[in-house]
């Protein structure tokens, strides 16, 4: 009994020449490349029986210049063909590609997701997943790539090193990846403990071994804010009309000076009531962005090995005011912020992220 292999010739270059050659493709291609992967695997193991192909890695996958991607080089599938009807051990696959159940001779069609998610992880680092640093047995990758936070979860599912952790289907990974809502991981079985957060706080709060989110909404309009905007604008509005009778043109620099200070002032008052702060930290990386509107209004990042300590931070600022903000040490610069949050979800927040970087 003999058992054929009948493929297409494919002209293209593989993703391991084009990496080579210095190719980065953004999120989006990398996401259409996934799609079209996954199409071809919705293929194969709907047929009866399934045909896993074990070896899916960047050298066995080719692109056209056209952009269409081809999965090649089945011998892995005749291998394990020819050793299921000899009764032998079949032990298939690429370092560093590979599911732990394929040392073991095992293959599900959860072990291609596998594949296909450290094959996606090679082209975002340009590194084999097997020299990425490792946690808990899992392919520790967020702090060495630059995506977004649900194509990270996505990837951490197809990553699971428990076969049953994974996605179980081909038609699954393509609904959560096309679906952008919340992706079930092991992960959330090895949160840290964390303690009870401030009755009413609305902080976003997230933890686990791996990484640190906190989301601070906007404080909205309250009765101080609103007076303040209020006697602004009064200002501002005493300014205008003084000048419009004064002899000062309103093309004099006095006025220009004038006028953008309580624009300023006006703005950091837009951002009390309408500015976001996003703060994560991984155990490499970290980042705090300043929000209004969905557009960053700036950020901080750097090494999560420099964060030396975390404290409730008192100071005075230009008005005379005193001001009490979380702040982060980073060698000799602090890095403040949270000033608008309540005395306890401060000192709260301060105590977690003190556990998280393991600081006093």
């Amino acid at each position: 009994r003999r058992f054929y292999l009948i493929q297409e010739l494919v002209g293209g270059q593989s993703f391991s020449e084009l990496v080579k050659k210095g190719w980065y493709p953004s999120q989006g291609e990398i996401k259409e490349i996934a799609f079209q992967i996954l199409d071809i695997l919705q293929y194969l193991h709907q047929l009866n029986p399934a045909v896993i192909h074990r070896d899916i890695k960047p050298q066995n996958l080719i692109i056209t210049s056209k952009g269409n991607v081809f999965l090649v080089d089945f011998g892995a599938v005749k291998d394990v063909y020819r050793n299921t009807l000899s009764y032998g051990e079949t032990f298939v696959g690429t370092f560093g590609y590979m599911p732990p159940e394929q040392f073991q001779g095992q293959a599900f069609c959860a072990s291609d997701l596998y594949s296909l998610g450290a094959t996606l992880l090679f082209l975002l680092t340009h590194r084999s997943p097997a020299d990425l640093p490792q946690q808990r047995l899992k392919i520790d990758f967020r702090g060495s790539v630059q995506i977004s936070q649900h194509f990270a979860d996505w990837l951490e599912k197809m990553l699971e090193p428990a076969v049953e952790d994974r996605f179980q289907s081909v038609e699954e990974a393509i609904d959560a990846l096309r679906q952008k809502k919340s992706i079930s991981s092991s992960l959330s079985g090895s949160i840290i403990p964390q303690r009870q957060q401030p009755a009413g706080s609305r902080i976003i709060f997230t933890k686990n071994y791996q990484r640190l989110v906190a989301e601070i909404p906007p404080c909205g309009l309250n009765g101080n804010n609103l007076l303040l905007a209020i006697l602004i604008l009064s200002v501002l509005k005493f300014i205008l009309v003084w000048k419009m009778v004064t002899i000062v043109t309103f093309f004099s620099t006095v006025f220009f000076l004038e006028f953008w200070i309580i624009v300023l002032v006006l703005l950091g008052l837009l951002f009390d009531i309408a500015g976001e702060i996003y703060l994560e930290i991984n155990r490499y990386t970290f980042k705090i962005e300043w929000q209004l509107f969905g557009l960053s209004l700036g950020q901080i990042t750097g090494r999560t090995v420099d964060l030396k300590f975390v404290e409730v931070d008192s100071s005075v600022n230009f008005l005379g005011q005193k001001t009490i903000t979380c702040a982060i040490g980073e060698g000799a610069q602090q890095h403040k912020f949270g000033s608008k949050l309540t005395k306890v979800e401060k000192r709260w927040l301060v105590e977690e992220l003190r556990d998280f970087l393991g600081v006093i």
